[in-house]
């Protein structure tokens, strides 16, 4: 972390402010755990702060840590582990799980700490699948030796070994196979601005999806899916994307908007605050 950031915190926390105050990134906690600051994560953790907290229904501060849009260039495993030191919840949200963000995201190294915390290698994904099949999919081997002996056998898959998994999940249809997936990212963005003209939401939405594979940068392209999830009453997934737009592209009107929408669909309540710290990215 940076030393200054550190000072900040700690002045900030001696003068009394809420070490748990919401801001548009969630708490201080869920700042410094999606922008790798281990060191201000320590501070706010041993002022109590809540690693438990829930941000938008499904985003905790151990989710945060794992998110690969966050800093690439620091590997997030120490945060990981202050987080479960500090009691962290390893089980997630329903489908939104720490150990799905790990097989998604290629984190080998985190699959350990979890397990042995707790998390379960038997929660599917949105799309149904186990952690254990998502790492096969990627052509993960490491990561499928590691999960096998965790990981319930399911009757689908008659080779239940290492090799027996990956061979099965190569032999299902993939997206790569999909001729959109073949278009570049500008195409998809267009293609997918005609889907959503033509009240084609399921269409703009995977279109979206799979530009967002290739440009996982591109804040716009967050924004556009959520607003396709608000149109097919997604709200938890329409949160999510605006939540990600939000740090990506801070200060930006429109993602403000998506939120305030998806919430309205939810009937989340949003309570912001002017103390929270948000010097940390």
């Amino acid at each position: 972390s940076h030393s200054g950031n550190c000072e900040i915190v700690k002045a900030l926390l001696s003068k009394g402010v809420n070490v748990d105050s919401l801001c548009h990134t969630g708490t201080p906690l869920h700042t410094a755990a999606f922008c790798r600051q281990d060191g201000a994560m320590k501070i706010l953790l041993d002022h109590h702060a809540d690693c438990n907290k829930i941000f938008n229904t499904v985003y905790s501060p151990l989710i945060a840590a794992l998110n690969v849009v966050g800093s690439l260039n620091v590997s997030p495993l120490k945060c990981v582990k202050l987080l479960i030191k500090a009691g962290a919840d390893v089980k997630g949200v329903g489908t939104v799980t720490p150990l799905i963000m790990a097989a998604n995201n290629g984190l080998t190294d985190f699959y350990k700490c979890l397990l042995e915390a707790g998390a379960d290698p038997n929660v599917r994904d949105d799309v149904g699948q186990l952690p254990i099949e998502i790492a096969a999919y990627h052509n993960r081997r490491k990561d499928v030796e590691i999960l096998l002996p965790v990981t319930s056998r399911t009757p689908y898959v008659r080779d239940w070994s290492v090799d027996g998994i990956i061979r099965y999940v190569k032999s299902m249809p993939s997206v790569e196979d999909d001729p959109m997936y073949k278009m570049n990212p500008a195409d998809l963005k267009l293609e997918g601005s005609k889907a959503y003209k033509r009240k084609d939401y399921a269409t703009a939405l995977e279109l979206y999806s799979l530009a967002i594979h290739h440009c996982p940068a591109d804040a716009t392209l967050f924004s556009n899916r959520s607003l396709c999830s608000l149109k097919l009453g997604k709200g938890d997934q329409a949160l999510m994307d605006a939540e990600l737009c939000k740090m990506k592209r801070p200060g930006w009107a429109k993602a403000y908007y998506l939120q305030g929408s998806a919430q309205m669909l939810l009937r989340v309540p949003f309570s912001a605050t002017h103390e929270c710290i948000c010097l940390l990215c």
